[in-house]
């Protein structure tokens, strides 16, 4: 058994990892060949370029790494791509601070990263001799393009990647293996003429097909920017948001597909001091929030990032513009 492990070919790998990757819960698995990404590099310099990358300077590092993978491991031959799903099964009540759903559970790095080290380790017990490495959105790696080049969806306009079987709610892993495996064949793009993402954009961050100006988009500017709202180049309407945006996501057809995750990392968190869940937190709840009862609760959270003090000056920002915008209907009623 030893020596047929350690010398299968790529197809018979390659179905040893799908079944390991049913195991740990993913939907979808595909591998591609180790290739330079020069096209997604090219791309990635003029968003930087035409500063669209905004405050996040980390984009323009380790470039050299980004267009080959080859550099991150030795010997490297496969790009495993690993598809999470985390759709929920209820969205928030609108009317409650708005949280980007794959943050109602637990921080998705973390999560995946821990499966993908499992599988990891699977394949090292049968291929002792082979080497791999494991990423999750965190590393110069082009995720998206790679799970595109595997076969398990397109590049939308909205720039998410889009599953024809899941849609859009997944979440991608990586492994870089030293092995060749059997690889996917790319899928047509779906997008036709369809327009609905950019349509839907309330700040006009989603400035052309398949480019997302940060500087405008409500998911930097309630996660990534280390700026006060007030202090942003373009001032913005949050639309109720506190962490992140659905609303591009949400628009387009291809949401629709997929079922409800059933990952128990990604169900909305438990709230036991609110006797409430996650999304279920209204504003008030949120500002009255303590440090310590926040680091409590979301230390394990992708909220965790930008920390409670920027979640409630977007709620305090929400406070001011609606009263400003209450103040210039009064206005005009009583002109």
């Amino acid at each position: 058994m030893f020596i047929y492990f350690c010398y299968m070919n790529g197809e018979e790998l390659y179905e040893v990892i799908s079944a390991l990757s049913k195991e740990a819960g993913f939907v979808d698995f595909g591998a591609a060949p180790v290739e330079k990404l020069t096209t997604e590099r090219l791309h990635l310099e003029e968003y930087i370029a035409e500063g669209h990358s905004a405050g996040m300077g980390y984009m323009a590092g380790n470039m050299s790494l980004r267009e080959d993978p080859g550099l991150l491991l030795e010997g490297a031959k496969s790009v495993l791509c690993f598809l999470a799903p985390y759709k929920p099964l209820v969205l928030q009540d609108e009317s409650l601070p708005q949280i980007a759903t794959y943050a109602y559970g637990m921080d998705y790095h973390r999560v995946i990263k821990d499966k993908l080290f499992k599988i990891i380790k699977e394949i090292k017990t049968l291929i002792p001799e082979a080497t791999a490495r494991a990423f999750t959105d965190s590393a110069p790696v082009f995720e998206r393009a790679w799970a595109a080049k595997a076969g398990l969806g397109f590049i939308g306009k909205s720039t998410f990647l889009i599953s024809r079987r899941y849609g859009l709610h997944t979440l991608i892993g990586v492994i870089i293996l030293d092995r060749e495996v059997k690889y996917g064949k790319m899928v047509p793009a779906g997008c036709g003429k369809c327009t609905k993402c950019l349509d839907s954009c309330p700040t006009g961050a989603l400035c052309r097909p398949f480019r997302v100006d940060a500087r405008k988009c409500i998911s930097y500017q309630t996660i990534e920017s280390k700026k006060e709202y007030a202090q942003e180049e373009f001032i913005i309407d949050l639309k109720n948001s506190i962490f992140g945006c659905d609303i591009c996501m949400n628009a387009c057809p291809w949401s629709a597909k997929g079922n409800p995750g059933l990952w128990q990392e990604f169900m909305p968190l438990s709230l036991a001091g609110y006797s409430k869940t996650l999304p279920e937190l209204n504003a008030g709840e949120w500002m009255a929030m303590e440090e310590d009862t926040f680091k409590e609760y979301f230390s394990e959270s992708p909220l965790s990032r930008p920390g409670l003090q920027k979640i409630k000056s977007g709620l305090v920002e929400k406070k001011i513009s609606d009263e400003v915008a209450n103040k210039s209907r009064n206005r005009n009623i009583t002109i």
